[in-house]
Protein backbone atom coordinates (compact mmCIF):
# COMPACT_ATOMS: atom_id res chain seq x y z
CA UNK A 1 0.00 0.00 0.00
CA UNK A 2 1.28 3.46 -0.83
CA UNK A 3 1.72 6.21 1.99
CA UNK A 4 1.99 10.02 1.79
CA UNK A 5 5.37 11.21 -0.04
CA UNK A 6 5.89 7.29 -0.68
CA UNK A 7 7.29 7.54 -4.50
CA UNK A 8 7.71 4.33 -5.48
CA UNK A 9 4.91 2.58 -4.84
CA UNK A 10 1.70 2.58 -6.70
CA UNK A 11 -0.90 5.63 -5.10
CA UNK A 12 -3.65 3.90 -3.47
CA UNK A 13 -7.11 5.70 -4.01
CA UNK A 14 -10.58 5.58 -2.69
CA UNK A 15 -13.42 6.67 -4.26
CA UNK A 16 -16.32 6.98 -1.69
CA UNK A 17 -19.71 6.97 -3.91
CA UNK A 18 -23.17 7.42 -1.91
CA UNK A 19 -25.92 6.50 -3.72
CA UNK A 20 -29.88 5.86 -3.90
CA UNK A 21 -32.40 5.32 -6.98
CA UNK A 22 -29.91 6.44 -10.11
CA UNK A 23 -29.86 3.18 -11.91
CA UNK A 24 -29.96 4.84 -15.00
CA UNK A 25 -26.21 6.89 -14.04
CA UNK A 26 -24.42 5.04 -11.34
CA UNK A 27 -23.18 2.28 -13.41
CA UNK A 28 -21.84 5.25 -15.51
CA UNK A 29 -20.04 7.20 -12.61
CA UNK A 30 -18.69 3.76 -11.04
CA UNK A 31 -16.91 2.76 -14.71
CA UNK A 32 -15.32 6.69 -14.57
CA UNK A 33 -13.81 5.78 -11.28
CA UNK A 34 -12.44 2.72 -12.66
CA UNK A 35 -10.80 3.86 -15.70
CA UNK A 36 -8.86 6.00 -13.38
CA UNK A 37 -7.04 3.05 -12.66
CA UNK A 38 -3.14 2.97 -14.34
CA UNK A 39 -0.01 2.13 -13.94
CA UNK A 40 1.20 3.98 -10.39
CA UNK A 41 -2.24 4.42 -9.70
CA UNK A 42 -4.66 1.55 -7.58
CA UNK A 43 -8.06 2.42 -7.46
CA UNK A 44 -10.81 1.38 -4.99
CA UNK A 45 -14.56 2.44 -4.61
CA UNK A 46 -16.77 2.35 -1.60
CA UNK A 47 -20.44 1.78 -3.19
CA UNK A 48 -22.80 2.91 -0.57
CA UNK A 49 -26.58 2.22 -1.30
CA UNK A 50 -29.13 4.40 0.66
CA UNK A 51 -31.63 1.57 0.44
CA UNK A 52 -32.22 2.04 -3.12
CA UNK A 53 -35.89 0.98 -4.20
CA UNK A 54 -35.39 0.91 -7.85
CA UNK A 55 -33.24 -1.95 -8.15
CA UNK A 56 -30.11 -0.27 -8.82
CA UNK A 57 -28.09 -2.12 -5.98
CA UNK A 58 -29.40 -5.32 -7.09
CA UNK A 59 -27.82 -4.05 -10.63
CA UNK A 60 -24.48 -2.83 -8.78
CA UNK A 61 -24.49 -6.54 -7.52
CA UNK A 62 -24.62 -8.42 -10.44
CA UNK A 63 -22.14 -6.18 -12.38
CA UNK A 64 -19.11 -5.16 -10.27
CA UNK A 65 -19.78 -8.33 -7.72
CA UNK A 66 -17.32 -9.65 -8.84
CA UNK A 67 -14.95 -7.36 -9.29
CA UNK A 68 -12.28 -7.21 -5.84
CA UNK A 69 -11.93 -2.95 -6.36
CA UNK A 70 -15.59 -2.66 -6.17
CA UNK A 71 -17.56 -2.81 -2.16
CA UNK A 72 -20.90 -2.52 -2.02
CA UNK A 73 -22.62 -1.96 1.41
CA UNK A 74 -26.14 -0.92 2.29
CA UNK A 75 -26.02 1.94 4.53
CA UNK A 76 -27.39 1.72 7.95
CA UNK A 77 -27.98 3.97 11.01
CA UNK A 78 -30.31 7.42 9.62
CA UNK A 79 -30.87 7.95 5.81
CA UNK A 80 -29.22 10.89 3.75
CA UNK A 81 -26.28 11.57 1.88
CA UNK A 82 -24.01 12.67 4.94
CA UNK A 83 -24.89 9.45 7.05
CA UNK A 84 -23.78 7.65 3.91
CA UNK A 85 -20.52 9.74 3.72
CA UNK A 86 -19.93 9.57 7.70
CA UNK A 87 -20.36 5.73 7.36
CA UNK A 88 -17.77 4.93 4.48
CA UNK A 89 -14.98 7.43 5.57
CA UNK A 90 -14.01 5.21 8.46
CA UNK A 91 -14.07 2.17 6.19
CA UNK A 92 -11.48 3.74 3.44
CA UNK A 93 -8.64 1.54 3.37
CA UNK A 94 -5.87 3.67 1.02
CA UNK A 95 -3.66 6.69 2.08
CA UNK A 96 -5.72 8.72 -0.15
CA UNK A 97 -9.34 9.48 -0.60
CA UNK A 98 -12.51 11.42 -2.34
CA UNK A 99 -16.32 11.52 -2.78
CA UNK A 100 -18.08 10.33 -6.39
CA UNK A 101 -21.21 11.84 -7.00
CA UNK A 102 -23.46 8.61 -8.35
CA UNK A 103 -24.34 11.27 -11.13
CA UNK A 104 -21.45 12.62 -12.56
CA UNK A 105 -18.46 11.51 -14.44
CA UNK A 106 -14.82 11.70 -13.96
CA UNK A 107 -12.63 12.97 -17.04
CA UNK A 108 -10.73 9.60 -19.02
CA UNK A 109 -7.74 12.03 -17.72
CA UNK A 110 -8.49 12.32 -14.15
CA UNK A 111 -6.13 10.32 -13.23
CA UNK A 112 -3.58 12.30 -14.28
CA UNK A 113 -3.93 14.32 -11.27
CA UNK A 114 -2.49 11.58 -8.64
CA UNK A 115 0.57 10.74 -10.41
CA UNK A 116 1.04 14.41 -10.74
CA UNK A 117 0.40 14.46 -6.64
CA UNK A 118 2.48 12.12 -6.25
CA UNK A 119 5.68 13.09 -8.91
CA UNK A 120 5.59 15.88 -6.71
CA UNK A 121 5.02 14.60 -3.99
CA UNK A 122 2.13 16.18 -2.62
CA UNK A 123 -0.85 15.38 -0.68
CA UNK A 124 -3.78 17.29 -2.14
CA UNK A 125 -4.39 18.01 -5.67
CA UNK A 126 -7.33 19.62 -7.42
CA UNK A 127 -8.75 20.90 -11.08
CA UNK A 128 -12.25 22.38 -12.32
CA UNK A 129 -15.53 21.07 -13.17
CA UNK A 130 -17.49 21.58 -16.12
CA UNK A 131 -21.66 21.39 -16.55
CA UNK A 132 -23.24 18.58 -18.48
CA UNK A 133 -26.62 17.39 -19.38
CA UNK A 134 -27.00 14.27 -17.35
CA UNK A 135 -28.21 12.33 -20.27
CA UNK A 136 -25.04 12.94 -21.95
CA UNK A 137 -21.23 13.16 -21.29
CA UNK A 138 -19.03 16.12 -21.92
CA UNK A 139 -15.94 15.58 -24.52
CA UNK A 140 -13.28 15.85 -22.37
CA UNK A 141 -9.65 17.24 -23.45
CA UNK A 142 -6.38 15.91 -21.22
CA UNK A 143 -5.33 19.28 -19.08
CA UNK A 144 -2.02 20.19 -19.77
CA UNK A 145 -1.19 23.16 -17.94
CA UNK A 146 -0.77 22.47 -14.59
CA UNK A 147 -0.04 25.58 -12.05
CA UNK A 148 1.48 25.34 -8.62
CA UNK A 149 -0.13 27.63 -6.13
CA UNK A 150 1.06 28.55 -2.89
CA UNK A 151 -1.94 27.55 -0.12
CA UNK A 152 -2.45 31.28 1.11
CA UNK A 153 -2.66 32.29 -2.90
CA UNK A 154 -5.35 29.37 -3.44
CA UNK A 155 -7.78 30.73 -0.25
CA UNK A 156 -7.56 34.71 -1.13
CA UNK A 157 -8.59 32.67 -4.81
CA UNK A 158 -12.00 31.33 -2.96
CA UNK A 159 -12.25 34.36 -1.19
CA UNK A 160 -12.94 36.69 -4.24
CA UNK A 161 -9.52 36.64 -5.98
CA UNK A 162 -10.47 33.27 -7.99
CA UNK A 163 -10.16 35.17 -11.67
CA UNK A 164 -6.29 35.67 -10.88
CA UNK A 165 -5.75 32.11 -10.93
CA UNK A 166 -7.54 30.75 -14.05
CA UNK A 167 -10.65 31.75 -16.19
CA UNK A 168 -12.49 28.61 -14.31
CA UNK A 169 -14.62 28.81 -11.59
CA UNK A 170 -13.60 27.61 -8.44
CA UNK A 171 -14.32 24.11 -7.94
CA UNK A 172 -16.68 23.39 -4.90
CA UNK A 173 -17.13 19.59 -5.37
CA UNK A 174 -14.91 17.07 -4.49
CA UNK A 175 -15.21 15.12 -7.33
CA UNK A 176 -12.11 17.31 -8.57
CA UNK A 177 -9.87 16.65 -5.93
CA UNK A 178 -7.49 14.15 -4.04
CA UNK A 179 -6.89 14.47 -0.65
CA UNK A 180 -5.52 12.47 1.83
CA UNK A 181 -8.17 9.91 4.22
CA UNK A 182 -6.55 11.13 7.65
CA UNK A 183 -7.11 14.69 6.69
CA UNK A 184 -11.18 13.74 5.14
CA UNK A 185 -11.86 11.93 8.80
CA UNK A 186 -10.44 14.88 10.78
CA UNK A 187 -12.70 17.08 8.29
CA UNK A 188 -15.74 14.82 9.57
CA UNK A 189 -14.94 15.76 13.10
CA UNK A 190 -14.65 18.88 12.55
CA UNK A 191 -17.68 18.90 10.70
CA UNK A 192 -19.60 17.42 13.55
CA UNK A 193 -18.12 19.97 16.15
CA UNK A 194 -18.69 23.06 13.56
CA UNK A 195 -22.62 21.96 13.87
CA UNK A 196 -23.23 20.22 16.78
CA UNK A 197 -25.72 22.25 18.27
CA UNK A 198 -25.72 25.23 16.39
CA UNK A 199 -29.53 24.52 14.51
CA UNK A 200 -28.92 26.84 10.97
CA UNK A 201 -25.19 25.29 10.48
CA UNK A 202 -26.74 21.87 11.31
CA UNK A 203 -29.48 22.13 9.06
CA UNK A 204 -27.90 23.52 5.69
CA UNK A 205 -24.13 21.60 6.41
CA UNK A 206 -25.61 18.17 7.47
CA UNK A 207 -29.53 17.70 6.47
CA UNK A 208 -28.99 19.47 3.02
CA UNK A 209 -25.54 18.59 2.53
CA UNK A 210 -24.35 22.20 1.60
CA UNK A 211 -21.42 23.70 2.21
CA UNK A 212 -19.46 20.19 3.62
CA UNK A 213 -17.16 19.99 0.51
CA UNK A 214 -16.12 23.22 0.14
CA UNK A 215 -15.11 22.64 3.78
CA UNK A 216 -13.25 19.79 2.39
CA UNK A 217 -11.17 21.78 0.03
CA UNK A 218 -10.18 24.13 2.67
CA UNK A 219 -9.18 21.68 5.31
CA UNK A 220 -7.05 20.68 2.93
CA UNK A 221 -5.45 23.90 2.30
CA UNK A 222 -4.78 24.45 5.60
CA UNK A 223 -3.14 21.45 5.82
CA UNK A 224 -0.56 21.93 3.26
CA UNK A 225 2.20 23.60 3.50
CA UNK A 226 3.50 22.98 -0.03
CA UNK A 227 2.49 24.19 -3.38
CA UNK A 228 -0.59 22.75 -4.39
CA UNK A 229 -0.87 21.47 -8.05
CA UNK A 230 -4.08 22.67 -9.79
CA UNK A 231 -5.23 21.37 -12.75
CA UNK A 232 -6.20 24.22 -15.22
CA UNK A 233 -9.26 22.59 -17.18
CA UNK A 234 -12.20 20.43 -16.43
CA UNK A 235 -11.54 17.20 -14.68
CA UNK A 236 -15.24 16.06 -14.00
CA UNK A 237 -18.32 16.40 -15.25
CA UNK A 238 -21.22 18.12 -12.90
CA UNK A 239 -24.36 17.00 -13.70
CA UNK A 240 -27.20 19.70 -12.81
CA UNK A 241 -30.63 18.15 -12.91
CA UNK A 242 -33.63 18.25 -11.03
CA UNK A 243 -33.43 15.18 -9.06
CA UNK A 244 -29.76 16.45 -8.04
CA UNK A 245 -29.14 16.00 -4.14
CA UNK A 246 -29.47 19.67 -4.01
CA UNK A 247 -32.73 19.64 -5.86
CA UNK A 248 -35.35 20.96 -3.42
CA UNK A 249 -32.95 23.85 -2.10
CA UNK A 250 -34.27 27.57 -2.48
CA UNK A 251 -31.56 29.51 -4.53
CA UNK A 252 -30.15 31.25 -1.59
CA UNK A 253 -29.61 27.64 0.36
CA UNK A 254 -26.76 26.65 -1.28
CA UNK A 255 -25.18 29.55 -1.00
CA UNK A 256 -25.87 29.95 3.01
CA UNK A 257 -24.01 26.27 2.68
CA UNK A 258 -21.01 27.41 1.29
CA UNK A 259 -21.03 31.19 3.32
CA UNK A 260 -21.30 28.27 6.25
CA UNK A 261 -17.75 27.13 4.93
CA UNK A 262 -16.20 30.45 4.59
CA UNK A 263 -17.25 31.50 8.46
CA UNK A 264 -15.26 27.93 9.21
CA UNK A 265 -12.46 28.85 7.39
CA UNK A 266 -12.16 32.53 8.94
CA UNK A 267 -12.76 31.17 12.32
CA UNK A 268 -9.38 28.66 11.73
CA UNK A 269 -7.64 31.20 10.00
CA UNK A 270 -7.35 33.33 13.05
CA UNK A 271 -7.20 30.68 15.64
CA UNK A 272 -4.10 29.79 13.77
CA UNK A 273 -2.88 33.15 13.89
CA UNK A 274 -2.93 33.41 10.19
CA UNK A 275 -3.66 36.81 10.56
CA UNK A 276 -3.46 38.14 7.14
CA UNK A 277 -5.27 35.25 5.44
CA UNK A 278 -7.73 35.82 8.20
CA UNK A 279 -8.70 39.17 7.04
CA UNK A 280 -8.69 38.52 3.54
CA UNK A 281 -11.17 35.71 4.47
CA UNK A 282 -13.34 37.61 6.46
CA UNK A 283 -13.92 40.62 4.51
CA UNK A 284 -15.03 38.51 1.90
CA UNK A 285 -17.47 36.48 4.13
CA UNK A 286 -18.51 39.93 5.95
CA UNK A 287 -19.54 41.14 2.37
CA UNK A 288 -21.26 37.92 0.53
CA UNK A 289 -22.93 36.90 4.26
CA UNK A 290 -24.58 40.97 3.78
CA UNK A 291 -25.59 40.73 0.16
CA UNK A 292 -27.23 36.87 1.65
CA UNK A 293 -29.41 38.52 4.08
CA UNK A 294 -30.48 41.22 1.68
CA UNK A 295 -31.29 38.30 -1.32
CA UNK A 296 -33.63 36.43 1.56
CA UNK A 297 -35.06 39.80 2.71
CA UNK A 298 -36.12 40.16 -1.46
CA UNK A 299 -37.40 37.17 -1.55
CA UNK A 300 -39.25 36.99 0.91
CA UNK A 301 -37.05 34.22 3.01
CA UNK A 302 -37.72 34.81 6.61
CA UNK A 303 -36.51 31.55 7.82
CA UNK A 304 -32.86 31.72 9.74
CA UNK A 305 -32.61 34.98 8.50
CA UNK A 306 -31.85 36.59 12.37
CA UNK A 307 -29.52 33.34 12.84
CA UNK A 308 -27.55 34.56 9.50
CA UNK A 309 -27.62 37.72 10.59
CA UNK A 310 -26.24 37.01 14.08
CA UNK A 311 -23.61 34.79 12.20
CA UNK A 312 -22.43 37.52 9.91
CA UNK A 313 -22.24 40.40 12.47
CA UNK A 314 -20.36 37.89 14.81
CA UNK A 315 -17.84 37.25 12.40
CA UNK A 316 -17.45 41.13 11.32
CA UNK A 317 -16.83 41.58 15.46
CA UNK A 318 -14.62 39.30 15.82
CA UNK A 319 -12.77 39.96 12.63
CA UNK A 320 -12.51 44.10 13.64
CA UNK A 321 -11.16 42.84 17.25
CA UNK A 322 -8.34 40.43 15.72
CA UNK A 323 -5.03 41.33 13.83
CA UNK A 324 -6.68 40.48 10.64
CA UNK A 325 -8.25 43.78 10.85
CA UNK A 326 -5.96 45.68 9.21
CA UNK A 327 -5.22 42.61 6.20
Amino acid sequence: MSTPGDSTAPLALTFILPTRNRRDYVGRAVDSCLRVERPGVRVELLVVDGNSTDGSFEALQQRYGADSRVRLIRQTGPPGFMPACFLAVPQVQTPFVTFMYDDDVLSPFWGDMPLEMQRRASEFVLGFSIAGDIRGVVPFERVKQVLMVKPSSLLRAFSGCGRALSSHDLPYSPVCALTRTDVLREWMAELERFTNGRAMRHYFMMERNAGPDLMIYFYSILRHNREIPVFDGPVAQFSAHADSITSGLEPTDLPIGYWLAFRWLCDRLRAEHRSSDAGWCSAYAVRQGLRLILKRVRRGRGRWLGTLLAEVLGLALCTLASRGAGA
